[in-house]
């Protein structure tokens, strides 16, 4: 036998991205490898890369079938022909010939058909007579109904889905490299990669549609949805799939309830599911969704009366089902919102955390009236949660306002738990206000009165007086509140609350130098989101934050931004004002990398996102006001930063008022950045005494991690002669907090290396291609930071500082 050419030829993409990660899974599948995803997949390029890999002693038979059902002498037929084979041959004489074989043989069928029995059964025999000569690749749009189990219980079985098969986020961006020849735009990528999901024939009619000025995006994608993914497909499929676009998940007896004329139960299993155009929402498969973008491109296939119809079913059968978020979602499309309001009030109050739901609901408040809103009081409660939770504080007063009209209630024990929730959300707002006494009194003051069916409030109550302890520098006091808080919420069952208080605690460990401890609480959290196969990217984006942080504790600044990066998304998406902790760690890896300009670009981009979020600026403008200090120090504009620096510490020194409780560090680091100010404008002694008062404070609470060194090194010293001190600062914060910049500009550490290694000014200004003056001036700098007169004197104080080796 020989081996045949790849027959016949496909064409390869105009950007082709080698995946070895996929085709080394392929060349190394003993027996079966089986790639089962619709079109535009790549599931062809992927067969021909593979196959390139294939050891030389390997021979090979590439049957394109594009979709059409051969009969078993048919493709008999052409297997002997490709083969070399006397032509003719019988099935059974052929299965028995490759079986006799001694030749290591690869059978590659390319779009092999759905329904192909005949076939389906001798490829089948083939494989368990065989043995181990005979491997077979299969692409297909739909899984085969194979029995696979024994062959799969053997090892002897790859198949790769759609999941596998779209690409990652780095093959992704590697792409987007590709194609923008240098010209890369992170917003365009962004909103690629969330339209597409990975999907990379979407990628590639993104990345053609790139900045021209033709059909947008989505015609064309709901056009290849029409002539491509959906070819081939039986009248009951498309039905099927046509509903499915409108709603939010499917099941077998969804599907039933929907369309019983189509026997939909057994068609879901047999017909819908095979396509691998639905992704699985639970741990156990029982619940599907439509891939988004192909939703969207078949939203308006169905009549206007027939989606009616289906919203309207769906509605009422997943609120029986217990997905009442989406029951009011389909409710709200359809104008029936008395009906989406009584269904907001049986939405549990951890529901605003998972999925993104905290989005949802802030865009139902903007469909709804406030009498229907607030007609009750748990409505009035969620909605004060959520607004909370936004950060928008006027609003939220309002609404907590409207819950104290609710009294006087009916007896005594109920107008004491009526008025303990109203002090819980009360003092939650006064903490975010910074009002530490009056958010302490109120949260203490409903603890006495909450019982257990109020366990949301408790938790409110904990996390908020935990959360005021921490800004306060109270360190054992807020972690015995996290433990309380904590162990309410395993009580209760409630994962979200038990992850959300974890990222405060792992912000208190981080404040007191635990970095290890607080890793390991990180892993543990993502284990526990991963393990209830639920999505929660607003939870998971805080988490990413935390890790970023983490990330530039130890200096690796590549994994902090692209986790900042993550968690932005993450964060915008959900409407998470958290976003303001993923701005400020983009622009402090960016200033990092002296690009100080896409710096500023991010805190004004998080500025506007929160602005338009409506969320109460004293959340976030102290914070911002820190990092554009930090610039500042950056860019050494010393007499700039002077006044707005002294203003930030007095403001956040007054009693009584607390920083925002997202960044419980941020009086610690303001008083950090006045000291280095100070010394930056020669006012050595006052900068020496701000230093001290930092670190004794610090110090003094417990908070160690704030001044523990790190990779990036603060320098300061008085003149030479003098009294002296040194700072490794590592000004360690919660989701946004990160280092303060190094006083070394990189060019001047790439000047002192230079100096230490000997080389005159006229050899550095040839080694880095600077003219001899700039030589100079990153001399005189480095002197006057080091506090010294001389270059040797510099080299020297580097080397004790632990600056060069």
């Amino acid at each position: 036998m020989t081996s045949s050419q790849l027959s016949p030829m496909v064409s390869c993409p105009a950007i082709h991205l080698p995946r070895e990660r996929l085709s080394s899974q392929i060349v190394a599948a003993p027996r079966l490898c089986l790639l089962a995803a619709p079109a535009g997949f790549g599931k062809t390029a992927l067969l021909r890369e593979s196959l390139a890999q294939m050891p030389a002693e390997t021979g090979h038979a590439w049957i394109a079938l594009h979709g059409r059902c051969l009969d078993v002498e048919a493709f008999s037929g052409l297997l002997a022909e490709r083969l070399g084979l006397v032509p003719g041959m019988t099935p059974e004489a052929l299965r028995m010939r490759l079986c006799q074989s001694s030749t290591p043989l690869c059978l590659i069928l390319d779009d092999y058909p759905a329904g192909a029995s005949e076939l389906d059964d001798w490829l089948l025999r083939l494989l368990q007579d065989c043995g181990p000569r005979i491997r077979l690749w299969i692409s297909a749009r739909q899984r085969p109904r194979w029995q696979l189990a024994r062959l799969a219980l053997e090892g002897g079985v790859v198949e790769l889905d759609a999941a596998c098969l779209a690409f990652v986020r780095n093959e992704f961006d590697r792409l987007v490299a590709l194609a923008a020849a240098g010209r890369h735009d992170d917003t365009f990528a962004e909103e690629l990669w969330e339209a597409t999901q990975g999907w990379p024939a979407m990628v590639g009619l993104g990345l053609r549609n790139q900045g021209e000025r033709g059909r947008s995006l989505v015609l064309l994608q709901r056009e290849y949805a029409r002539e491509t993914v959906l070819a081939r497909l039986s009248a009951a499929q498309r039905t099927m799939l046509h509903g499915a676009a409108h709603l939010p998940r499917l099941s077998s007896a969804l599907c039933t309830e929907l369309w019983p004329e189509l026997e939909a139960s057994r068609d879901f299993a047999g017909q819908l599911l095979p396509l691998g155009l639905l992704q699985p929402l639970d741990a156990e498969a029982r619940w599907w969704q439509l891939q988004p973008l192909l939703a969207k491109a078949l939203e308006d296939e169905l009549p206007p009366r027939e989606a009616t119809r289906l919203r309207l079913q769906g509605c009422r059968l997943l609120r029986e089902a217990g997905f009442v978020g989406e029951a009011v979602e389909l409710a709200l499309k359809e104008g029936q919102v008395e009906t989406a309001a009584c269904y907001m009030e049986r939405v549990p109050l951890a529901w605003l955390y998972a999925g993104r739901n905290l989005d949802s609901w802030l865009r139902w408040r903007e469909r709804l009236s406030c009498g229907l809103l607030e007609s009750t009081p748990f409505l009035i409660y969620l909605n004060a949660q959520a607004l909370l939770i936004s950060w928008r504080l006027e609003e939220a007063e309002a609404c907590i306002g409207r819950l104290a009209w609710q009294l006087p209630q009916p007896s005594a024990g109920r107008q004491r738990r009526m008025l303990a929730n109203w002090q819980a959300l009360q003092g939650s707002l006064l903490g975010l206000r910074g009002d530490s006494e009056r958010a302490r009194e109120h949260c203490l003051s409903a603890l006495r009165d909450l019982d257990a069916r109020d366990w949301q409030s408790l938790h409110l109550c904990y996390s908020t007086l935990a959360r005021i302890a921490m800004s306060e520098g109270q360190v054992a006091q807020s972690a015995e509140l996290l433990d309380q808080a904590v162990r309410l919420a395993r009580r209760q069952g409630c994962l979200a609350s038990e992850v959300l208080i974890d990222a405060d605690h792992i912000r208190l460990l981080i404040m007191t130098g635990e970095w290890s401890l607080a890793a390991d609480l990180l892993r543990h959290d993502f284990e526990l989101l991963e393990a209830q196969g639920m999505e929660h990217p607003l939870l998971a984006g805080r988490l990413h934050l935390l890790q970023a942080e983490l990330g530039l504790l130890r200096g690796d600044l590549e994994d902090a931004e692209a986790k900042f990066r993550r968690g932005y998304q993450y964060a915008r998406g959900c409407s998470d004002p958290f976003l303001l902790h993923a701005g400020i760690g983009l622009s402090e890896t960016a200033s990092r990398g002296d690009e100080v300009e896409r710096a500023t670009a991010h805190l004004r981009e998080v500025r506007r996102h929160l602005q338009c979020m409506r969320a109460e600026a004293l959340c976030y403008e102290p914070v911002l006001a820190l990092q554009e200090l930090r610039l500042g120090v950056r860019r050494q504009r010393w007499a700039e930063i002077l006044e707005p620096a002294r203003r930030l510490v007095e403001r956040l020194s007054e009693p009584g008022v607390l920083p925002p409780l997202n960044t419980p560090s941020l009086r610690y680091r303001a008083q950090q950045v006045l000291a280095l100010t100070l010394e930056g404008t020669g006012r050595r002694e006052a900068a020496l005494a701000a230093s001290r008062a930092w670190r004794e404070a610090c110090e003094r609470r417990g908070l160690i991690g704030l001044t523990r060194s790190r990779g990036d090194t603060l320098v300061f010293c008085s003149q030479e002669g003098g009294e002296e001190g040194a700072w490794l600062p590592s000004v360690s914060e919660d989701l946004s907090d990160v280092t303060l910049t190094r006083v070394l500009t990189r060019r001047e550490m790439g000047v002192l290396q230079l100096m230490a290694e000997g080389l005159t000014n006229q050899e550095i200004s040839g080694r880095l291609f600077i003219s001899l003056n700039t030589v100079k001036a990153h001399t005189i700098h480095i002197n006057h930071k080091l506090g010294v007169k001389r270059r040797t004197q510099a080299v020297r104080r580097a080397r004790e500082l632990g600056l060069l080796a």
